[in-house]
């Protein structure tokens, strides 16, 4: 394998929409193969890759798992943050004609929304008979579903980040608290901790992913593509405030402070002092327990509980923060043995086993699940909560060209830690949806 250190120089509207704009040269190539195997054909030359630095690991075990298939990876930021990497980079290659990858992988689940559109039309299609059903009906009820455009499928979802409540087990413990199940139940151990054990926390704010956190599972209105180049971003929906105004106080008292778990001083202000938070499954290994991750908790300190449910509602939902992607570049020369190349990063238990999150493909899920109560870091096996919680993305927070991500970065998260409440900043945000909306072409319905 020839590596690169870096290189140089939901609803189905949203899907729908950006069909009108993608031009899918794949359309006609349909060859007919079945990925049914994660093993690819030898190729008369490499298969480039971009890979962020956090994902080598899992081309470097399907590599030596298929020695015969000559891989090129170039290792990038993976569009972290949003930052438009990837669209700077495919973008001076549809200008020079040349230079594409043969696959991307992104960080970004809005990634293959902007580059399934003019001037990038960049993603191949996958479900035209370049990936077989056999295994596109094993991924997770709607984890695909960012990946739609129209309805063509442009990617395949690496990992998901839905939403659990962690839980500091020996904490709750000496504390008296029962794990809540509710968000009422949340805020109300939240003012408790105020007031009773200053210093120690049940979540954070602050942050760009705060809307996956808290605005998706209350079913805030607030980026919902109703209708062709029709978006709804609603600041006054009771979805939206109901959860904004229960956050209001636990940020004022620091029971959910301005914090950030992937931070490097959050580890010396709140080692030991994470009672709750609510965040997502990669946070396991990246924030709680075992070496490497942010806290380096002892073993047994956390569990997984299932996501917070609004009282009263019938359903329960979970947001979803972030979550990786494969895209196949539709300017491949070699598509059929590039999309071997892809489904089996995707799906095989060999790459995804090395995933830092959960995998999207259900029966690598179970393998990568097992691996992690193996392991024996947890008070209590995550496979029940994670299997059931797998589902319960909420769909209507739609995926769409602008990222959210960005947009709640630059312009929420400075007022938050200015002083501002949570909920004097829905109306912010709507404006910078609706101002990125209009620029995309979409009418935007308050």
């Amino acid at each position: 394998m020839k590596e690169q250190s870096s290189r140089p120089s939901r609803r189905t509207w949203a899907g729908a929409v950006a069909s009108g704009l993608a031009i899918c040269t794949a359309m006609g190539l349909g060859t007919g193969v079945s990925a049914a195997s994660p093993h690819a054909n030898a190729s008369s030359k490499p298969i480039v890759v971009w890979v962020d630095s956090a994902r080598l690991a899992m081309v470097h075990a399907w590599q030596q798992a298929n020695p015969s298939v000559k891989l090129d990876v170039v290792t990038f930021d993976g569009g972290s943050g949003g930052d438009g990497s990837i669209q700077s980079m495919v973008g001076l290659d549809n200008r020079t004609g040349h230079g594409w990858p043969d696959i991307v992988f992104s960080e970004n689940a809005n990634d293959v929304q902007s580059l399934g559109q003019a001037p990038f039309n960049f993603p191949a299609t996958l479900n035209n008979g370049l990936v077989s059903n056999a295994i596109l009906n094993n991924f997770t009820a709607g984890v695909n579903d960012p990946c739609m455009i129209g309805k063509k499928l442009e990617c395949l979802r690496n990992d998901l980040g839905f939403d659990v409540l962690w839980v500091n087990v020996p904490l709750m413990k000496q504390f008296g608290y029962t794990i809540p199940t509710t968000w009422q139940q949340w805020q109300a151990i939240g003012e408790d901790v105020a007031k009773h054990h200053p210093g120690y926390i049940i979540g954070e704010q602050g942050v760009p992913w705060d809307e996956d956190i808290y605005l998706q599972p209350a079913q805030c209105h607030l980026n919902d593509v109703v209708a062709p180049f029709v978006v709804e971003s609603n600041p006054k929906d009771p979805n939206c405030t109901n959860m904004t105004k229960l956050l209001d106080p636990l940020l004022k008292d620091g029971s959910v402070p301005i914090a950030n778990d992937f931070g490097s001083t959050f580890a010396k202000q709140y080692g030991g002092k994470v009672l709750l938070t609510v965040g997502p499954a990669y946070d396991s290994r990246a924030i709680f327990e075992g070496p490497g991750s942010a806290l380096n908790s002892p073993k047994g300190t956390y569990e997984a509980a299932a996501p917070l449910k609004w009282a009263g509602a019938k359903q329960t939902w979970t947001g979803n923060v972030g979550g990786g992607l494969w895209i196949l570049s539709s300017h491949s020369s070699q598509l059929a043995a590039a999309a071997k190349v892809m489904v089996g990063l995707a799906t095989s238990t060999v790459s995804q086993d090395q995933s830092q999150g959960y995998p999207g493909y259900a029966p690598a899920a179970k393998s990568w699940i097992a691996i992690q109560d193996k392991s024996g870091l947890f008070a209590r096996p995550l496979a029940p909560v994670f299997a059931a919680a797998a589902p319960l993305i909420w769909p209507d927070w739609s995926q769409t060209p602008w990222n959210v991500f960005s947009l709640w970065g630059q312009n929420v998260v400075p007022n938050l830690v200015s002083g501002s409440t949570v909920t004097s900043q829905l109306s912010v945000m709507a404006t910078a949806i609706a101002n990125s909306a209009q620029n995309y072409g979409y009418q935007v319905k308050g």
